[in-house]
Formats: C-alpha cells, structure tokens, sequence
C-alpha cells in the first residue's frame, strides 16, 4: 500500500511517495494493448522517470506482455521522511528525495522531427516502419516532407496526444486506420499466388541451419533496432539468422518484409517465416521463424524466445506464414 503526496514548492510541483512497508517486493505490472508509460504511471500514482528508473529503460517505448516494476522494492519510511521535511523546509528547497519527482506532463510518445538530409525511406528504415505506414499515419499524400515536420511514427503516438476521453472524430479516425491497415493486408496475400508446402532440398537443408541457428541464440534480450547478438528486435532477429546461413537479406521492418520479400504459403514448413498484426501498431508488426507444431521462435518482449502460435495472444494477431522470395 502507498499513499502519494504533492508539494507545490516555488512554483514547483513534486510527487512524495510514502511506501508504509519498508521491506516490502517490487510491485509489477504486465503490459497490455495501448498501454503507454504516460497511462500506467498515473494509473500508479508514479512518473515516467520512475518506471523508466526502475526497469532500466532508456526509451519511452513498451511492449505487450512485458512486466514493469510499478513499485520498487524495499522502500523506507525514513527516507520519506527524510523528503517530506526537506521539502516542507522554506530555506532548503533543493534536497530532494531519491523517490521524489516532478510532476510530468505526458509523452509524445513515439514521434520523429525531421531534420536536414531526412527523407522518408531513411526515417521509415531508422524506425523499422515502412514509408506507406509513415504516409498513412501522417495524411501524406506525397513523400515531400520538411525539416522540423513533427512525423508520428506509431499509432500509439496518436493516442498520447490524444486527451483523456477522445472525442468521436479520434475514435473514427482510429477505426478507419484500423480498417486501411486490414484492407492493406488482405489485398496483399490476395494479389499472391500461394506456394507450395514442399521446398527444394537446398533450401531444406538452410531452413535445418537457420533453426540451429536461431535456437543458439535463444534468451538473446531484445533490443529495438537490433541486429546483433548484443540484442535483436523481430525483423532485425530474422535478418540476423538469415545471413548467417547464407542467406541475402536487406535490413527491413517486418511490414517490408511481409509487402515486399515474402510470398504466402499453404502449407507451413520448419523454417518459413511467420508474420502477425496489431502488436504495436495496427498493420503487419511482428514476425518469427516456424519451428514446426505449431510453435516459432522470436524476438519478444522477453528477448529470444519460443512460442506458440495458438496462444490467445497471437491467435488473435495472426496473419499468415511466408516464405523468402529467393527461396525455392
């Protein structure tokens, strides 16, 4: 339990958090869709600086189904106390608690400010985002841009801006985005000509090297934008084991890969790619290796991992299985 105080000092606002049990474990709390750090601080009576403190994040971005500490552990009375008197104090108002805060106003979540030399296909590969997806968020009905353009680069971006209870516009707008980023994906896999489940042996015998390889790297953490052994995040873990076998593969977001690489299968086999929706931003967002039975592996949340793909989660996320173009 916790009780949250404010003092207003010089014009300046601070949060006091007071944890009553000073031996008391870390509270955490597990991400789901549209969370943001802006929504789940106050929904725990914390800042942004501190659920970034407390995780080690070093960006404001998030995944679901990954667990923050919303409440460290060990918390002492004393030094609230500490802080309370510091702070109540009319000749000493610059010691500061180590659990005290100012008060935040919300992020902007993810966005991009375009600075000299940016285009879009540079900010789109930066973000692992594709520049139809920039396009369609942005209302950008060519691909001019200028320098200090504010570009929002994820849905979830829009939704920070939003205010608390958004109006019917918003929620409209949201839907028709939704709707855009289905009806993109459905005439994609409509205008392929699905392949057949069998592969070539050549390609069998890269798709075995592929997993072995995939499944040395297992517990990789995940990093945004990464492509190497220090960390991966899907598309860049995909890009990773790919070439390593051999196999020639431009870095790409899983939305370009799945547009422009891959080609629909009937048939799955040990090695074809896997791709899902509406993970972080409602179009093609996720994708994994096919391990067989129905599972994959992939750089989640919790680094590199096996799933499966039946699991509630990503059942409902699903899109198709894929296969390389330059694969036979």
């Amino acid at each position: 339990m916790n009780n949250n105080w404010k003092i207003v000092l010089t014009g300046v606002t601070f949060s006091l958090a007071l944890f009553i049990a000073p031996d008391a474990q870390a509270s955490t709390y597990t991400v789901k869709h549209g969370d943001t750090l802006t929504k789940i601080a106050k929904a725990h009576n914390t800042t942004i600086n501190q659920l970034k403190q407390w995780n080690k994040l070093s960006q404001d971005r998030i995944f679901i189904a990954q667990k923050l500490v919303v409440t460290p552990a060990k918390s002492t009375v004393s030094k609230s106390t500490a802080a309370t008197k510091t702070a109540t104090s009319k000749t000493k108002t610059t010691a500061v608690s180590v659990i005290e805060e100012k008060v935040e106003s919300p992020q902007n979540g993810v966005s991009h400010t375009v600075i000299k030399g940016d285009n879009l296909t540079k900010i789109a590969k930066k973000y692992s985002i594709s520049v139809a997806s920039i396009k369609q968020l942005n209302n950008l009905k060519s691909d001019a841009i200028i320098v200090g353009q504010k570009l929002t680069i994820s849905q979830q971006s829009a939704k920070d801006l939003a205010v608390e209870a958004p109006s019917a516009k918003t929620v409209e707008a949201e839907i028709n985005f939704n709707q855009t980023a289905d009806e993109a994906i459905e005439k994609q896999l409509k205008n392929e000509v699905a392949l057949a489940g069998k592969v070539s042996q050549q390609t069998e015998r890269l798709y075995g090297q592929a997993i072995q390889a995939a499944n040395a790297v297992l517990g990789t953490p995940y990093k945004y934008g990464g492509t190497t052994t220090d960390g991966f995040d899907c598309s860049g873990f995909v890009n990773y084991i790919f070439n390593s076998v051999g196999v020639q593969m431009d870095r790409k977001s899983s939305l370009m890969y799945f547009e422009q690489d891959t080609t629909k299968v009937t048939q799955p086999v040990p090695g074809d790619l896997v791709f899902f929706k509406n993970t972080f931003i409602p179009t093609i967002s996720h994708m994994g290796i096919y391990l067989g039975n129905n599972e994959f592996i992939h750089a989640g949340s919790k680094g590199i991992t096996i799933s499966n793909v039946q699991e509630k989660y990503w059942a409902e996320r699903f899109v198709a299985y894929k296969r390389l173009n330059n694969l036979k």
